[in-house]
């Protein structure tokens, strides 16, 4: 035989090898089962905690602490002369 048909053929054993391998790889994959512990028993069980919260805004009704908030201390003030 000659070194150019050996090539060739080496060539298309590899390559139908590759395709023979990807198939038994994709066909051979079984879907791992979760193993069973506390861990999954805790997540079935558990809800979500945002459900449970208030719809409104908490500050809205706030006590008035501050005694200067609705006061203008410069209330008296004249205005700008030089505009």
């Amino acid at each position: 035989m000659s070194a150019h048909l050996k090539t060739y053929l080496l060539i298309v054993i590899l390559v139908v090898l590759a395709i023979a391998g990807f198939f038994w790889w994709q066909t051979d994959r079984q879907p791992a089962e979760a193993p069973g512990g506390l861990g999954s028993e805790l997540y079935q069980e558990s809800t979500n905690p945002a459900e449970n919260l208030p719809t409104g805004n908490p500050l809205e009704n706030k006590p008035e602490v501050n005694p200067l908030s609705e006061a203008n201390p410069f209330s008296d003030i004249k205005t700008n002369p030089f505009k």
